[in-house]
C-alpha cells in the first residue's frame, strides 16, 4: 500500500527545527503546523465560518467522543466527516487512548482493547485497536492514529515500561487493520517511553521499522515538568525518520511550540486557545492577558496590536471585556477566534524565520517574550536605584516599583491613571477656567510626578492661577522616570521644572507655582498652608505607609482644605480607608474605576459635591464587614457610634464626634 501522505524538507536550522509542506489528499498543509481541536466535529463556541480565515489547513477530531456521537453510521450516511461538518482541510484523528486514560476508574485495559463505560447511556464498550481504527475509516479523516496505552508521565519505569509494549502490540494490530482496506488514509504510529530516555529510544527503535506514513510522541504534557517535556521532545525526534512528519499530541502552550518547533517537530494540537478563550484569556505576543481584568474595561486598543483576526481589526479590549465579563457567550467566541489566529500567526513566525534562515533570532525573540514569568511586572534593563526600579507593565507602558515590598506606582500606567483618577474626576480643568483665588491643590505622594503633571496640564493657560504643593520623601523614583525619556514621556515637556523643583524645592511660572516638601508629610504638612480645593491622596497602601492613611492624617488634611465643597481623591476603596476618612469628618463617595481598581474612593468637605456619596446600604455592609475600623485601629461602641450618626447617614444628627487614632495593641 503506497503511502496517502509526502513530507517535504524546505528548510532547516542547526538546532534542528525546519519547515516543510505535508502533501495530503486534502491539499498541502505548511510546517510546522497548529491543527485546532474540533473535539466533537465541531468547536465549542465556534463555526468553520470562524475557523477558515485563521488560516488552519489541518484540524483534529477525536475518535472516542465522535464513537459515542454521533457514532459511525451517521458519518457513513454523510460521506465522511468533511462533508459532516463542512470543512475542506484535512483531519487528523485521535484514536482515544489519552480519553480513555482520563476516565473515572470505572474502566479496564486489557489485551484486547479499552472497555469502559458509556457515560452517555451506561453501556459497556470496548475500543480495541481494530475498531478504533474501523472507526477512524467510518470518519474518514485523512491521518488516523493507531491506539495506544497513554499513563500519567510521573508513573514508574516498570509500569511505563508494560504500557509502551502494550502500544507496541496494539500498533501492529492497528496497521494490520489498516492494510485490510485502502482507504487512502494515512495511519500515524506513537511513540512512547514516558520521561525515560532509554524506553523512548526502544519505542522509537521498534515503531520506526514498522511501515507508518508519520511519527507521534505521546506521552508526554501528563504531569512532567516543563523541563521534562522539553528534554523528552528533543530526545526523542531525533530518533525519528527525516522524511516522515513528526507531531508531538497534546502540547501546547505558545511558548511549548516554540520550543517544541526549535527540537524538530512539525506537528501540534492543544484545546488551550478556545479553552482559554471560555475562561476570558487573551494570547498575545507579549505573553497572556485577563479580559475579566477591569483594567480593560476603558481600553479602546485591540487585544493585540498588529493582530489581523476580526476580533482585533473590529472590536476594543473594552467591548470583549463586557462581553466576557457578563458572561455571554459572544465573549468566548472572540477571544477564541483571537487565539486560533494568535496561533496560526506564531506557526507562521515561526515558518517564515527558518525559511529566511535567521531562526535562531527569532527563537530568542518569542523565548523572551513569552516564556511564562511571575505576575509581577517586568523589569526594565537595569533602571533601578536605592528602593525603587523601572518596570514594564501588562500593557506595554512602564512604571515604578519598590523594590522592599513590591508595590507599583500606578499600576494600570502613570499617565491614564494620573488623568482620569486625579485630573479629570476632579475637574482640574474647569475650575481652572473659573475666575477667583488661586486653586490650591495638595499632592500627596508626589513619585514620578504624573499626578501633579496632569494636574498642571489641564489647568495650563487658563484664567485661574493654580497653586500646587507636593509632598515627598524620597526623589529616586521622580529621577528615575526623568531619567527614562521613552517610558515616561509625559514628564519631557516639565524636565526642565522638575529639575527646578528637586533643585530649588519650587518653580514657577505664568499662572502656575510649585512648591515640593520633601522629608516626612505629617511634619512638613504645617508648612503647606491652607484654603486647599483639592487633594491627590497618593502615597503607598495603608499596610506599607500606614502613617498617611491614619484618622489623624486625613483629619489633618481635612482641616486645610477649604469648606465648601474641597475634594480628595484617591485609588483606595477598601472599608478601612473609608472609615478612617468619615472618622476623621470627610464626607466619602465612590471614585472613578481605572484599571485594576473597580472603584476607588472620592471625600469631600461638603457632601452636595459628591455625586455618588456612599449610602445607607454601604452601612449594612459595613456593619457585617470584618474589616470595621481603620488600619491599625481597635473597634468600638464609640466608633460604631460615630459612623452610624455620621451626617452622611444621619442629616438630623448633630455633626460627628471622632475618636482618637490611637493604636491597637501590637499594631
Amino acid at each position: 500500500m503506497s503511502s496517502p501522505l509526502r513530507y517535504e524538507l524546505l528548510a532547516s536550522d542547526p538546532s534542528g527545527a525546519r519547515a516543510g509542506i505535508l502533501h495530503t489528499r486534502r491539499g498541502p498543509v505548511e510546517t510546522p503546523s497548529f491543527m485546532p481541536v474540533a473535539t466533537h466535529a465541531g468547536f465549542r463556541h465556534h463555526a468553520f465560518e470562524d475557523v477558515e480565515p485563521i488560516g488552519a489547513g489541518i484540524v483534529l477530531s477525536n475518535t472516542y467522543h465522535l464513537l459515542l456521537s454521533p457514532g459511525p453510521e451517521v458519518f457513513e450516511k454523510a460521506g465522511g466527516i468533511h462533508r459532516f461538518m463542512g470543512w475542506q482541510g484535512a483531519v487528523l484523528t485521535d484514536s482515544g487512548g489519552y480519553q480513555i486514560f482520563s476516565l473515572p476508574s470505572d474502566r479496564e485495559l486489557t489485551e484486547k482493547g479499552a472497555n469502559f463505560i458509556n457515560p452517555r447511556d451506561n453501556h459497556r464498550h470496548l475500543l480495541s485497536p481494530e475498531s478504533s481504527i474501523a472507526m477512524q475509516q467510518a470518519i474518514g479523516s485523512d491521518i488516523m492514529m493507531v491506539l495506544d496505552v497513554c499513563i500519567d508521565s510521573t508513573s514508574s519505569k516498570d509500569a511505563t515500561a508494560l504500557a509502551m509494549e502494550q502500544t507496541h502490540r496494539w500498533a501492529q494490530r492497528s496497521l494490520a487493520a489498516h492494510q485490510l482496506h485502502d482507504t487512502g488514509q494515512a495511519l500515524f504510529g506513537i511513540i512512547q517511553g514516558g520521561v525515560f530516555a532509554d524506553l523512548r529510544k526502544a519505542s522509537a527503535d521498534f515503531l520506526t521499522a514498522l511501515p507508518f506514513d508519520g511519527f507521534s510522541i505521546g506521552g508526554l504534557a501528563v504531569g512532567e515538568s516543563r523541563d521534562e517535556l522539553y528534554t523528552m521532545t528533543g530526545h526523542t525526534t531525533k530518533l525519528m525518520p527525516a522524511d516522515k512528519p513528526r507531531y508531538l499530541m497534546g502540547v501546547g502552550t505558545p511558548i511549548d511550540l516554540v520550543e517544541s518547533v526549535r527540537q524538530g517537530v512539525d506537528l501540534f494540537d492543544c484545546v488551550l486557545p478556545t479553552k482559554m478563550a471560555q475562561q476570558g484569556y487573551a494570547y498575545t505576543f507579549d505573553g497572556r492577558i485577563k479580559l475579566t481584568k477591569i483594567e480593560h474595561r476603558f481600553s479602546q486598543e485591540p487585544l493585540e496590536a498588529g493582530c489581523d483576526c476580526p476580533t482585533c481589526r473590529r472590536y476594543s479590549r473594552s467591548y470583549v471585556h463586557h462581553q466576557i465579563a457578563g458572561g455571554h457567550a459572544l465573549g468566548s467566541r472572540m477571544l477564541g477566534i483571537h487565539n486560533l489566529r494568535h496561533y496560526q500567526r506564531l506557526m507562521q513566525r515561526m515558518r517564515l524565520a527558518l525559511r529566511e534562515g535567521r531562526f535562531e533570532a527569532e527563537y530568542r525573540e518569542l523565548r523572551e517574550r513569552l516564556t511564562p514569568v511571575s505576575k509581577l511586572p517586568k523589569v526594565v534593563g537595569g533602571q533601578r536605584s536605592g528602593d525603587f526600579e523601572v518596570v514594564r507593565l501588562q500593557s506595554g507602558q512602564r512604571a515604578i516599583r519598590h523594590r522592599g515590598h513590591g508595590e507599583v506606582m500606578h499600576p494600570v500606567g502613570p499617565w491614564d491613571e494620573a488623568r482620569r483618577l486625579y485630573a479629570e474626576q476632579t475637574e482640574v480643568a474647569r475650575r481652572a477656567t473659573i475666575a477667583g483665588p488661586p486653586l490650591r491643590i495638595l499632592d500627596v505622594g508626589l513619585g514620578a510626578a504624573a499626578n501633579a503633571v496632569a494636574a498642571l496640564e489641564a489647568a495650563l493657560h487658563k484664567v485661574r492661577h493654580v497653586e500646587l504643593v507636593s509632598l515627598e520623601v524620597d526623589l529616586t523614583p521622580l529621577r528615575l522616570a526623568l531619567d527614562d525619556e521613552q517610558g515616561f514621556p509625559f514628564l519631557a515637556p516639565w524636565h526642565g521644572a522638575l529639575e527646578a523643583l528637586m533643585r530649588e524645592g519650587e518653580w514657577s511660572a505664568p499662572g502656575v507655582s510649585w512648591k515640593l516638601l520633601q522629608g516626612d508629610a505629617a511634619t512638613l504638612i504645617s508648612k503647606a498652608g491652607e484654603g486647599f480645593e483639592l487633594v491627590f491622596q497618593d502615597p503607598f497602601s495603608p499596610e506599607k505607609n500606614p502613617s498617611l492613611w491614619s484618622v489623624d492624617w486625613l483629619r489633618e488634611v481635612r482641616r486645610r482644605c477649604r469648606p465648601d465643597g474641597a475634594l480628595l481623591a484617591t485609588y483606595s476603596s477598601a472599608t478601612p480607608t473609608r472609615v478612617a476618612m468619615l472618622l476623621a469628618g470627610w464626607f466619602v463617595g465612590a471614585g472613578v474605576s481605572t484599571g485594576t481598581r473597580g472603584e476607588t474612593t472620592l471625600a469631600s468637605t461638603s457632601l452636595g459635591a459628591l455625586l455618588d456619596p456612599l449610602s445607607d446600604r454601604w452601612l449594612l455592609r459595613w456593619g457585617r464587614s470584618s474589616a470595621r475600623a481603620p488600619l491599625g485601629m481597635t473597634f468600638t461602641p464609640d466608633m460604631e457610634a460615630a459612623i452610624r450618626c455620621h451626617p452622611q447617614f444621619a442629616a438630623s444628627v448633630p455633626p460627628v464626634a471622632t475618636v482618637s487614632a490611637s493604636p491597637s495593641p501590637g499594631a
